[in-house]
């Protein structure tokens, strides 16, 4: 799929990943709309969009709200491509987390992602057309020490990925899915990136832009999973063939790491 001339909405996009998907979406000629909850912020967005000469809408939406997906989704008209990328991460072990926290992370990271998806849906079934792209996360695809909340909502956005594709393939839309690992951006300042266990924190941090070009890539291609960065990629794949090793390792070497 060109993207030139195509609708794209994007979830979460007044900063972060979200922000750089819009404004690559933008480069290679999409017209974009733009949901988040930061007003201003994604305002800011759409006027950096409309400099490559395109559309682009801001539509302040809380994708926790059902209604404010469907309403999103609505904005935009005929939807080619819509990009799940709404999310937050709190870190804190499993015995210390806050329901809330809990609850409020599964609330945006999942279901704000099948509420836009569910709400895209029937159009895109109706014409044998469409691409939904699923950013999920790493831990969506192995579980780490003090991320427990924010891993279950990932592997949850995983499985459900997985189930819609199988469900969808032969209809014409296409599902993909994009794991980064450590990004750049401000997401896990809030998150408290000292929390994560310490072998993690050997991992370099991506940009924004390079996550952001591997989401629109898979936008445009249709491949099913993309982890970034390479070396994510090689220790995921480690992980689903020897998942006990890799568990072992990641603990052994984190603990070497980790203040006593």
């Amino acid at each position: 799929m060109d993207l030139k001339a195509k609708t794209v909405v994007v979830t979460g996009a007044s900063s972060g990943i979200g922000r750089a998907v819009a404004l690559e979406c933008a480069r290679r000629g999409a017209n974009v709309v733009l949901g988040a909850r930061r007003e201003q912020a994604l305002r800011t967005t759409a006027d950096e969009c409309r400099q490559f000469g395109v559309r682009a809408e801001a539509v302040v939406t809380d994708v926790t709200r059902r209604e404010e997906c469907a309403r999103l989704i609505e904005s935009a008209g005929t939807v080619d491509v819509l990009i799940n990328n709404a999310g937050f991460a709190i870190f804190d072990a499993i015995e210390s987390a806050q329901p809330d926290d809990l609850r409020t992370m599964m609330e945006t990271n999942y279901f704000g992602a099948v509420h836009c998806t569910q709400s895209v849906l029937p159009q895109m079934l109706a014409r044998g057309s469409g691409t939904i792209v699923n950013v999920a996360s790493i831990a969506g695809l192995m579980g780490y020490a003090r991320m427990g909340g924010y891993c279950a909502t990932k592997f949850a956005l995983v499985g459900f990925t997985e189930a819609l594709r199988d469900e969808v393939i032969r209809r014409g839309v296409r599902v993909a899915l994009v794991c980064p690992g450590t990004t750049e951006t401000e997401f896990f300042v809030k998150a408290e990136r000292g929390k994560m266990p310490g072998a993690s924190r050997l991992m370099l941090a991506v940009k924004p832009e390079q996550v952001a070009r591997v989401v629109v890539n898979a936008a445009e291609s249709g491949a099913y999973r993309r982890v970034v960065p390479l070396l994510a990629a090689a220790f995921t794949k480690f992980k689903e063939i020897t998942p006990r090793l890799a568990h072992t390792l990641f603990r052994r070497v984190s603990s070497k790491l980790e203040p006593r």
